[in-house]
């Protein structure tokens, strides 16, 4: 299926890390999202397609009441989350973790369920 909804740059905060200071105070990641759909029968309905302002307020709900050691963690429950309430075929999830090196510098994982 080649048709996507992207969303790009979904800013929320959340404890995530190892270390005793990250644990400590809510640190902000960046999500990026890829959902596959097939638009071929949308009709012009909301209700024939994902409604990517619903997955855009879930996802920052469920990232910002989380609590993970890895990042890699929270991509895996997050996706499992956002497939079973939308009812997803198929799903890229980027988790981005900008404060982690120096300035600019990130580190993220990508997964595909």
């Amino acid at each position: 299926m080649s048709d996507q909804i992207i969303l790009k740059g979904i800013r929320s905060n959340c404890i995530i890390g190892i270390n005793s200071d990250e644990r400590e105070r809510k640190q902000e990641i960046i999500i990026n999202l890829l959902i596959f759909h097939d638009f071929s029968k949308l009709d012009d309905e909301i209700e024939n397609t994902i409604n990517y302002s619903s997955v855009y307020k879930f996802t920052k709900k469920f990232v910002e009441n989380s609590e993970f050691y890895l990042i890699e963690t929270l991509g895996n429950n997050l996706a499992n989350k956002l497939i079973k309430e939308f009812k997803l075929n198929q799903i890229e999830i980027e988790i981005i973790k900008p404060s982690i090196f120096d300035d600019g510098e990130t580190v993220s994982v990508k997964l595909t369920r």
